[in-house]
């Protein structure tokens, strides 16, 4: 199965972004501002309206056991997502996340319903390394399902019956019961601020996540600049491929930028 796509992955100082809606949008656009600044001249980097859809305004949560086997012995993550405020249906993604490229390509999962194989995604996020920026990436196959809002998951049968392609001999026992992870239910804004293009006119989305826990409105509990683009037969030219490091690695010495901070799905798994 060929890569899909790629999305470099950049934490930010959430605290930079606290306040009341108006400090939060005025900050998003200072950063993307800054950022806009700091692109080499073969970058175009351009602006668009912070208009949040619906469907980016969302309840997020993870589900796995309590001693969360599926995440740590399984390289398994359940994630739950809806419209924030609603009742709906949820909608998981299971994904199967490793550094191993040739593993994640290996895995099999896909819905269990539809003719759906799935996705394949690299996602890079950048770490410190000798005083340079470095790569660290995973690899996710994953797949698409919905639970219904009154038949909600209680055990690893639940969480993993709309899914096949699974390996048995890593799971836990079916029967386990799954918990909410850290108790954390979690208010989702998806700010597409804009975007880049690089060299052979590739298009890459911009946007910046932030993350509130439920209940709480002005601190922010994760920041996250990313920027994603299409694979053509799972790859793009040496031109794109560099001028998007290079991207990555100027917004890495931005003011608003925390290269040493957790992923999103790290600081929830390791909230405990």
């Amino acid at each position: 199965m060929k890569l899909k796509s790629r999305e470099y992955k950049l934490m930010l100082h959430p605290q930079k972004f606290a306040g009341d809606a108006v400090k939060c949008r005025t900050a998003i656009g200072e950063f993307w501002k800054e950022a806009r600044h700091r692109m080499l001249p073969d970058i175009v980097a351009a602006s668009a309206e912070q208009d949040i859809h619906p469907a980016k305004q969302r309840s997020v949560l993870f589900l796995d056991t309590q001693d969360k086997a599926l995440y740590r012995d399984c390289d398994l993550v359940l994630r739950m997502r809806r419209p924030f405020g609603s009742e709906a249906d949820w909608e998981a993604t299971l994904k199967f996340r490793h550094g191993d490229r040739l593993l994640s390509e290996a895995s099999g999962i896909r819905p269990r319903k539809g003719d759906q194989e799935g996705k394949f995604e690299e996602d890079v996020k950048v770490v410190p390394r000798s005083g340079q920026p470095g790569f660290w990436t995973l690899f996710s196959r994953s797949a698409e399902a919905k639970f219904e809002r009154k038949a909600a998951p209680g055990t690893v049968a639940d969480c993993l019956a709309p899914f096949t392609g699974l390996r048995e001999d890593r799971l836990p026992s079916r029967q386990t019961a799954v918990v909410t992870v850290a108790g954390i239910e979690i208010r989702e804004h998806v700010f597409e601020v804009g975007g880049l293009r690089l060299p052979n006119d590739i298009e890459a989305k911009c946007a910046v996540i932030l993350w509130w826990r439920k209940g709480e409105t002005f601190d922010p509990y994760a920041a996250e600049f990313s920027f994603r683009f299409d694979l053509q037969d799972g790859r793009v030219s040496e031109e794109c491929a560099r001028a998007a490091w290079a991207a990555i690695t100027l917004l890495c010495r931005s003011p608003w930028a925390d290269p040493q901070g957790p992923t999103k799905t790290a600081l929830v798994y390791g909230a405990d």
